[in-house]
């Protein structure tokens, strides 16, 4: 039986709510605080010039980011890297044979980190210029690929290549049922961020700075996107059992 998007929000939901306390514990220091921490601590990143077609702006604001990738490109990456670390400590300790505690799941993924790190680069490419070419394509093709970490957390033996095909054929029957978990979850974060972008852009001008409304909005901002991945990892956790469950 395919199933609705619905009973796969309503199962991952379950699935947090089994090891919630375990999760948490994983989630707070290793995802959402290195993601909060470049927002407090690094520049961030200038904005686009408001006039179009003026080079000189353009050439200015791409000097500009130039410098701050200089600065500022290393932080995010290694709060990028811990945060997937932390995603793959989840993983590890709700779906590995094992049964890993949290500092074994979390040994666990330090030791096959490489492979996380390759399983996430070929998730993030065709995910990331999906987005940026019209959002949708970026969306099918994370609800396609949702299993891979699964996939990989599950297997010790699988490669990331194979993590990525074995996702492929899991998400096959289910597509569109996945990808409607995936858009309401994408909706529901892009409805809470959607405001605080302009704000925090505002908030940081000289005239208006204010360092706790700052931290403020960058707390939402990180939280959001730190429940928006879980989320994920959880609606991927469901379709992989799923899919063991039923042979494939």
């Amino acid at each position: 039986m395919t199933p609705t998007f619905m009973n796969l929000l309503a199962n991952a939901w379950r699935v947090f709510r089994r090891d919630a306390d375990l999760i948490l514990r994983i989630a707070g220091p290793l995802i959402f605080l290195p993601a909060l921490a470049v927002q407090l601590l690094c520049d961030p990143l200038p904005a686009l010039p408001t006039e179009r077609g003026d080079e000189a702006a353009m050439e200015q604001w791409i000097n500009a980011v130039s410098a701050w990738g200089n600065s500022n490109a290393f932080f995010y990456v290694l709060a990028d890297l811990i945060g997937m670390i932390g995603l793959a400590t989840i993983a590890l300790l709700l779906l590995s044979p094992d049964r890993l505690t949290v500092i074994g799941s979390l040994g666990a993924a330090v030791r096959r980190l490489w492979r996380f790190v390759l399983l996430n680069l070929l998730i993030a490419i065709p995910v990331g210029l999906g987005l940026w070419l019209f959002v949708f394509p970026g969306l099918y093709f994370q609800a396609r690929l949702i299993a891979a970490l699964p996939a990989l957390a599950a297997a010790s033996e699988l490669s990331a290549a194979r993590a990525i095909s074995r996702s492929w054929r899991l998400t096959a029957k289910p597509a569109w049922a996945i990808l409607g978990a995936v858009v309401s979850l994408f909706l529901a974060q892009w409805i809470i961020v959607r405001p605080l972008f302009p704000l925090d852009t505002w908030l940081r001008q000289p005239e208006h700075e204010n360092p706790f409304l700052i931290a403020m909005v960058a707390i939402l901002l990180t939280a959001a996107t730190t429940i928006y991945n879980i989320a994920i990892l959880m609606v991927g956790t469901v379709v992989y059992r799923r899919g063991v469950n039923s042979g494939m």
